[in-house]
């Protein structure tokens, strides 16, 4: 009579390939959220960058038609056009758009802003 109180090789050796299939399948993901992460990462920092770039004009820097661009550490890169919607002699409305670039991606921000003639 045989005893049959272990398990044979062929099934232990389904069960590791089983459980290999099983850790690369958590690690791929584990490694896919961590470079999601990175990329949520550099766009709220790039969306930070911009929004206090544009809070700048028309307190910092004058408004007046016109198109500006320059590094903004790393590899961010940004470029803001002013343009002049309507306005008298002594007041205009302008359009400021502003674009922050990172690593392919962007952000675009636009707002309006009055601002005294010179």
């Amino acid at each position: 009579m045989r005893n049959n109180a272990g398990f044979t090789l062929i099934e232990v050796m389904a069960a590791l390939v089983i459980a290999a299939l099983a850790i690369v399948v958590l690690l791929q993901a584990s490694f896919t959220g961590a470079a999601e992460n990175q990329a949520a990462m550099r766009y709220d920092q790039a969306l930070s960058r911009a929004q206090s770039r544009l809070a700048s004009f028309g307190t910092l820097t004058p408004i007046q038609p016109e198109t500006l661009s320059g590094a903004d550490g790393g590899d961010y890169h940004w470029q803001v056009k002013i343009t002049r919607l309507t306005g008298s002699t002594q007041i205009a409305l302008y359009a400021v758009d502003l674009t922050e670039s990172f690593g392919g991606r962007q952000v675009e921000l636009q707002t309006e802003r009055l601002a005294a003639q010179p």
